[in-house]
């Protein structure tokens, strides 16, 4: 097999177990830029504005694209106006949803790794676990809607984010877990699970980024899901009440009103030892032997070359800035072996990131490709060792692992950081949304919008 082509999705399956809950599975969503490009154009935003909110709606599905880098938020800003340039308003709030993923980056690059710790005290004296129930992991928490909810994210990596404030604001508020472990829950299911967004919305529920909490009653998810789950459920809902009985009891005390299951739902039986049988809704997986920074090339010859181009996991497109920078460079992709035994993915990210990978790989114009397991650093450096390259480029992002391997690889090689197109400037602290936006509008519209008095209910 040359260097330049992807091994087989068998092998690849093989070598990234340790790295996957669940076994891969039909129907999973197909990644790559082409199929990105497909999406966009044929998204119509007109009624979104009115829509968004409810779960039934259309939506354009096209966060995990934006994740990846298979597209980015300037091109579908771009499109969108070049599309309806003589109807601003149709576009205007779906633009401000997507400046609010801008945000979020800015808000990662400010704080980096802290993002992960509460950027503000909540504003409630409630106290919270740093445990996940065994019923929410196993999506039997006896609430349809919340086990719905569950069973959607496990099985199709996908939630509404109206779904997703609800989920999180049932654990945090109504169960009193941190939304530490509630982020991590996401970001291995979802297929748009990614530090930035992810991170920024949990502690936007609890408060810790925000100036109040977040909460739901049962009006605000019958109304939205259009009854759903709320027109035959039976048991006794937790929700059931006005916004203020339900402030009065998620923080009026000093812990959350649901410490267990609404309902005796039963798990798993003992395992034969006496044990609890502790699984969750995939299996976990065996530890296989892998080498410190392999290439699944079955060739793994290496051509000399003066210049790599790192394309790390947010940066799957052919447009990416280092790519068509260096279009005769060596190409490599290094799946981060240590962080995702440590956060395992379930198996249709792998699916989406791999489809990703293989799309990328048919278009590029370089020869030489490389697709590497292991810890970045140790395989780049091996790279570059073989191959005689004394400079590596890569695109810019925000997330940690990026900055942090190019910080370490800088020790030994020249790296070049290629700058992203921006949605917009704002160099202040990134705090409050509304803020941010006030100032950048302009540039992401072209207009100064109307001011709305209230923007979410």
């Amino acid at each position: 097999m040359p260097s330049d082509t992807l091994p087989s999705r068998a092998e690849l399956w093989r070598r990234l177990r340790p790295c996957m809950l669940g076994e891969p599975k039909p129907n999973t969503l197909p990644g790559g830029r082409s199929e990105a490009l497909r999406r966009l154009h044929a998204y119509d935003p007109s009624a979104y504005g009115r829509t968004r909110n409810y779960l039934d709606a259309p939506v354009s599905r096209l966060s995990p694209y934006l994740r990846h880098g298979m597209i980015s938020a300037v091109e579908v800003r771009e499109h969108l106006r070049t599309k309806f340039p003589h109807d601003s308003a149709r576009c205007e709030e779906f633009l401000r949803q997507l400046a609010w993923r801008d945000f979020f980056e800015k808000v990662l690059a400010w704080y980096g790794r802290s993002i992960d710790d509460d950027l503000e005290e909540p504003k409630h004296g409630v106290a919270r676990s740093s445990r996940l129930p065994l019923d929410v992991l196993h999506g039997q928490t006896g609430l349809p809607c919340i086990d719905g909810m569950l069973a959607e994210l496990f099985e199709t990596g996908y939630l509404h984010n109206h779904a997703r404030l609800w989920f999180a604001a049932y654990l945090c508020h109504f169960r009193g877990v941190r939304w530490q472990q509630g982020a991590k829950l996401f970001r291995q299911f979802l297929y748009d699970g990614d530090i930035a967004s992810n991170s920024s919305s949990w502690q936007w529920v609890e408060s810790t980024f925000a100036a109040k909490p977040y909460f739901m009653n049962r009006t605000n998810i019958a109304t939205f899901s259009n009854g759903r789950w709320c027109d035959t459920c039976r048991v006794r809902c937790p929700f059931d009440a006005d916004y203020p009985t339900l402030q009065q009891r998620l923080f009026g005390g000093a812990t959350a009103p649901l410490a267990n299951p609404t309902s005796a739902i039963p798990l798993l039986p003992p395992s034969p030892d006496g044990s609890p049988a502790l699984t969750s809704p995939v299996p976990a997986t065996a530890e296989l032997p892998t080498s410190d920074c392999g290439t699944l090339d079955s060739a793994p010859s290496v051509q000399p070359a003066s210049d790599l181009v790192w394309v790390h996991d947010a940066a799957l497109s052919w447009e990416d800035p280092a790519l068509k920078a260096n279009p005769t460079a060596t190409v490599v992709f290094v799946i981060d072996e240590p962080r995702l035994r440590a956060e395992p993915w379930a198996a249709h990210r792998w699916a989406f990131v791999l489809d990703g990978l293989d799309d990328l790989f048919q278009h590029l114009p370089n020869e030489h490709r490389h697709l590497w397991i292991g810890d970045p650093v140790e395989c780049l450096s091996e790279l570059a060792r073989r191959s005689g390259a004394g400079t590596i480029h890569v695109s810019e992002h925000p997330n940690p692992w990026v900055v942090e391997t190019c910080e370490i690889l800088r020790r030994t090689f020249r790296v070049v950081v290629h700058p992203r197109p921006t949605l917009a400037e704002y160099t202040d602290e990134p705090r409050r949304f509304s803020r941010y936006w006030e100032r950048v509008a302009p540039q992401i519209l072209g207009y100064r919008p109307k001011p709305k008095s209230r923007w979410h209910s």
